[in-house]
């Protein structure tokens, strides 16, 4: 994305969403002034492509959009618009990746140059190949459509990669909230979409994991990384030095490393992480706390691990410690937080 982010918003997001957002509006008689109604963008935005425009600026717009068109279910039509093309390098890095877990292990790479108020995980599932979408901002019924439009066009996209082969794989979808009152459209083969759900995701059958893509070509698999890397680092570059961090400690899980690792990996002193930290009003302990408050939310919400393995897997001593940190981030001990998960559901 390029340097300038347009609107308002921490995160970004490629301006081709937008547009092909601006393009379901038109066919339903939305005025473009309706649609960025709000937004803080101008019309001109949409001419642009691959220009970063702040999150909150996004979700105004398709606030906007899900007010007027009025029906949840037109997500699934604005995740498949999303072809393979119109996800820049990273569609074409995945295209011609040599397995479908290869093309995922890409996305988890190079998604944040495309889409940053989401992070992709591999779920822990032994018996399905599972994605996990973790939005950084708070989920909400618009939040929610975004969510499925974002897993549609996922599916989507793992389903032009496998070509004939992919009617063999009925995939699953998860959504949090309650389901809509109109009736689901019909899906491909076997697959379903789930609601009341702790988390977002898509998986399919574990033996996709070695599905082998059939039109593979290894020199534009080469260039189409290449490219994603270069867009990486210039992503990177104009990051700040916390969302630098925010991206190295996303990236990994359980125990957190200490600041001179960190700063190692960015390529700094510690006194100079240090010293741009504190311009940024940041601290390296807040930002680990964030990440661990995020993790920790996760895995109780899963709720595959008990309060003192997550605990284990934080690093901290002992669950107590645990618990008076998650309390002082949520204001609920984990025990009532998962408590409180369940109550929705």
């Amino acid at each position: 994305m390029n340097a300038d982010r347009v609107g308002r918003g921490r995160y970004g997001i490629s301006s081709d969403y937008l547009i092909s957002l601006s393009e379901q509006a038109f066919e339903r008689g939305m005025s473009v002034a309706d649609l960025l109604d709000g937004s803080g963008l101008e019309p001109g935005i949409l001419l642009q492509q691959d220009v970063s425009v702040g999150h909150d600026s996004f979700l105004a717009t398709m606030r906007n959009f899900c007010e007027y068109d009025g029906n949840f279910w037109t997500a699934l039509e604005g995740g498949r618009r999303m072809t393979l093309s119109k996800h820049g390098y990273v569609g074409y890095a995945a295209q011609h990746s040599q397995t479908l877990m290869d093309a995922a292990e890409k996305l988890y790479r190079y998604v944040s140059t495309r889409i940053e108020f989401f992070e992709l995980r591999p779920g822990e599932d032994p018996d399905r190949a599972k994605l996990i979408l973790l939005p950084l901002v708070d989920d909400n019924a618009t939040l929610r459509y975004v969510a499925l439009n974002f897993l549609v066009c996922l599916e989507t996209l793992c389903r032009q990669i496998l070509g004939r082969s992919a009617s063999e794989f009925p995939s699953l979808i998860t959504l949090t909230g309650l389901p809509p009152e109109t009736p689901m459209p019909p899906l491909p083969a076997g697959s379903r979409i789930d609601f009341n759900s702790t988390y977002y995701s898509l998986s399919w059958p574990r033996s996709i994991v070695d599905a082998q893509i059939p039109a593979r070509d290894e020199d534009l698999a080469r260039l189409a990384e290449a490219r994603c890397e270069s867009d990486l680092r210039k992503h990177s570059e104009q990051q700040s030095v916390s969302e630098r961090i925010a991206l190295q400690l996303q990236r990994m899980e359980g125990s957190l490393p200490p600041l001179e690792e960190i700063a190692a990996r960015l390529n700094m002193s510690v006194a100079t992480l240090k010293r741009r930290l504190k311009a940024e009003d940041k601290s390296y302990q807040q930002l680990k706390d964030e990440q661990r408050q995020r993790q920790a939310s996760r895995w109780l919400a899963e709720g595959r691990l008990t309060v003192d393995q997550i605990a284990d897997r934080l690093g901290y001593s002992d669950a107590s410690n645990f618990s008076k940190a998650f309390k002082s981030w949520t204001g609920l001990s984990p025990s009532a937080y998962r408590q409180s998960l369940d109550d929705k559901h």
